[in-house]
């Protein structure tokens, strides 16, 4: 994606602290020029003054950039990607610049790049590209590139802040997801099943009838008996069996409307995010539910129909209370009878909801998924009660 920025915020003035012991010395001289009428004195004061005035005048006049930034408009924690900043100087002044860029957001997604430094003549052209590595997850609507002019000498510099509106979304690390089989879900780590790694049981409705295996959206589970007595992939049917929904439900951590740091809430919410794009790809219809005021969740609630918009919304999440109990019922709505409800919460969470949470999810035949237990390797199944 190529962004560019033709406006800029207000310039600010920075003098270099060697500005104050020259203007010292150059009063000496004068000093010493008029006590012993000396004239090597006054031309050394005219010296540092012509240094000084010099060094001013190159950056009281406004320099005229323009500005094109192209970065990806997804990237992923962990995985480096290239940033190319490309500077054209439109005045015919050579300018001695120093280009840093970032992008703006309340916390650090990627570390400030110093994209240039050095001279560009007049109606020049210049680009730098920086390889870097996403450091958090998360999105930023604005890009800030800051033009540093410095004057002769060092004893002036004036920096310019071009906002361009080109955003970036940090997507979670790369992760394990939960596999699922017959709308339930075990971990997939890498390592070979034990018992019991199978977490939460169907609802028990009537058996329609044995069939053969076929790829679609619907999750059945496979009738092993028939399978070795035939040697065909067969499946039960059963009636009133849910297509195994995934319904994700995220309370991300905040204080003060702001996001704070969590290690294991951003580890469980790769796992989630991992899970997620397994069971899209598999044709799984999937549901996102957060309390957040994001333009992507729309009162709360997406139900996004490609990957990308999926990934968006782990993506962009930053801040999000416990969900309503309107939020809730639209969530055990789709994950009732067969579905899966991952919860991810963070340590601030209250232990209340998501009890509260859990006993729902089970009444209404849901198997319920504690990622952030999961993830950190003690637990956090509820199975669907017998």
């Amino acid at each position: 994606m190529t962004a560019s920025g033709r406006w800029h915020a207000a310039s600010k003035w920075h003098v270099a602290p060697s500005v104050w012991p020259t203007l010292i010395g150059a009063g000496a001289a004068f000093g010493l020029a008029a006590h012993e009428r000396l004239v090597w004195p006054q031309i050394l004061g005219c010296v540092l003054i012509a240094m000084m005035v010099t060094s001013l005048f190159a950056v009281v006049v406004p320099a005229r950039f323009e500005i094109d930034v192209e970065a990806p408009a997804r990237v992923q924690v962990g995985e480096p990607f290239d940033t190319t900043v490309r500077l054209t100087n439109r005045g015919g002044r050579r300018r001695d610049v120093v280009v840093r860029q970032r992008w703006r957001s309340p916390r650090s997604l990627v570390a400030e790049m110093v994209a240039f430094a050095g001279v560009v003549d007049g109606h020049a052209q210049t680009a730098a590209t920086a390889r870097r590595t996403p450091i958090a997850r998360g999105a930023a609507g604005m890009c800030g590139v800051e033009v540093e002019v410095n004057g002769p000498f060092g004893f002036f510099s004036r920096t310019t802040t071009y906002t361009i509106r080109q955003g970036i979304v940090s997507l979670p690390r790369v992760a394990a997801p939960l596999e699922f089989i017959a709308g339930q879900a075990f971990l997939m780590a890498g390592q070979d099943f034990q018992a019991g790694v199978v977490v939460g049981s169907s609802v028990d409705d009537d058996v329609r009838g044995v069939r053969d295996w076929r790829a679609g959206p619907q999750i059945s589970p496979v009738h092993w008996r028939s399978v070795v007595r035939t040697g065909r992939m067969t499946v039960v049917e059963r009636g009133g069996h849910s297509q195994g929904t995934l319904t994700i439900v995220v309370v991300a951590p905040g204080k003060r409307g702001r996001p704070v740091k969590d290690a294991a809430f951003e580890a469980a919410l790769a796992t989630a995010s991992a899970t997620a794009v397994a069971a899209h790809r598999h044709g799984i219809p999937t549901c996102f539910v957060a309390q957040a005021r994001i333009p992507e969740l729309a009162e709360g609630v997406a139900h996004p129909t490609d990957e990308p918009s999926l990934l968006e919304c782990f993506g962009r999440i930053a801040v999000a209370e416990p969900a309503s109990d309107v939020l809730l019922e639209h969530a055990l709505s789709h994950a009732a009878r067969g579905g899966t409800l991952l919860v991810v919460a963070s340590k601030a969470t209250p232990d209340a909801w998501c009890a509260r949470l859990f006993a729902a999810a089970a009444a209404a035949g849901a198997v319920t998924v504690d990622v952030r237990a999961v993830a950190a390797g003690y637990g956090g199944i509820v199975p669907v009660p017998a």
